[in-house]
């Protein structure tokens, strides 16, 4: 591994699994940490698209498995700022919606899960495997959504 990423790999882990505890036994303020946090990930990302795209071609390329970096030095090198602002959407939408009543709220968290697992490929340059730790509490999430829906009948 290389040394510079250890540091953050170490934090990212331990951030997703307070994360996964705190989906548990706090769902409402974990659901507000997840739409801020979507909703600021879409912000950053559009802003480092629009100033500099070329940033996610050398950060997640040379860590991702080999058949996203065939698609990271494509398609993707030759539209990063396109596709780069096709996904921020998508994570301010996934955002916006966790502040949403529940039938809403429920589609942020498949949202926040199909992300989260389409990153994960890209490596430890995204911090891999902490993704998948996130997901499950995004899970949990979802879990306790449901069980409110099913409360409220």
């Amino acid at each position: 591994m290389d040394p510079q990423l250890v540091e953050p790999f170490i934090i990212s882990h331990a951030v997703a699994l307070i994360y996964v505890i705190a989906a548990w036994r706090w769902p409402r303020a974990t659901r507000y940490v997840t739409g801020a946090g979507f909703a600021f990930a879409g912000a950053f990302n559009t802003y480092w698209a629009a100033t500099a795209p070329v940033i996610f071609v050398k950060a997640y390329g040379p860590h991702a498995i080999p058949l996203y970096q065939t698609f990271i030095y494509g398609a993707f090198a030759r539209h990063t700022a396109s596709f780069v602002l096709a996904i921020a959407a998508g994570q301010m939408a996934v955002g916006v919606l966790a502040f949403a009543p529940l039938p809403w709220r429920r589609l942020s968290y498949i949202g926040a899960i199909v992300f989260l697992l389409a990153i994960t490929p890209l490596g430890i340059g995204a911090a891999a495997p902490s993704e998948l730790i996130f997901a499950a509490g995004v899970a949990l999430l979802f879990r306790e959504a449901r069980t409110s829906i099913s409360r409220a009948r």
